[in-house]
């Protein structure tokens, strides 16, 4: 169970983001806290966090350790050097190697070890870090969209199985693309019949749940 001690944790905001006008995702209606933001879920400040580390990287050009540190945790707020050096003993990356923050396997080490300085734990499962990430717009290398969180268990073969993972792919477009929904059920009850038709209509499925995740982040800060 989650070790709720810290403002951070608290805050369902483990990065410490402090309060501006910025319109985070996820944000709670209520902001019990003066000084920093309320998140509504831990995957919504994990996904904050991130997205200024992307920021930092997109907008400043800071891709290492010390740089994105600094000013992350300036040294008029903070002991720079000491959290410096627990995240470059964390992560495992060098203070001065050029890291990119649209790399899943660059910016989770860097997430997780932020999470821990600033908290004293990491509380938190691989499942709520990678979907936080995920929402953030970043993905783990090697895995294509069918399986992703998004379309978990969807693997495309030529097969009965290749039915079920369309037919669960489709059934998450369905509420938004109607035409969809009587699809859904005939995938299912004519299977062998509609194999030649499946991977048009994954295409379509897919394309409209990227679609949605693309508008999500859109809202939310770039």
């Amino acid at each position: 169970m989650t070790n709720a001690s810290t403002p951070g944790i608290r805050n369902n905001n483990p990065g410490n983001i402090r309060r501006s006008d910025d319109k985070w995702q996820g944000l709670a209606d209520v902001q019990s806290d003066s000084q920093f933001f309320v998140f509504t879920t831990p995957v919504y400040g994990i996904r904050a966090l991130a997205r200024l580390l992307i920021n930092y990287q997109d907008k400043y050009g800071l891709r290492t350790i010390h740089d994105i540190i600094c000013k992350w945790a300036p040294p008029s707020e903070n002991n720079t050097n000491a959290y410096i050096s627990s995240v470059v003993e964390r992560t495992g990356f060098a203070v001065g190697q050029q890291l990119d923050m649209h790399d899943y396997d660059n910016l989770k080490p860097l997430v997780l070890a932020i999470i821990r300085q600033e908290n004293g734990q990491q509380p938190y499962t691989d499942q709520q870090v990678d979907k936080a990430l995920v929402l953030a717009g970043v993905e783990p290398a090697g895995k294509p969209l069918t399986q992703t969180h998004t379309m978990r268990g969807a693997q495309v073969t030529a097969t009965a199985g290749t039915v079920a993972a369309a037919s669960g792919i489709i059934a998450q477009a369905a509420p938004a693309m109607p035409v969809l929904s009587a699809l859904a059920e005939t995938v299912q009850q004519n299977a062998l019949g509609m194999l030649i038709v499946i991977g048009a209509v994954m295409v379509a499925a897919a394309a409209y749940i990227a679609w949605e995740r693309f508008d999500e982040r859109r809202k939310g800060i770039s």
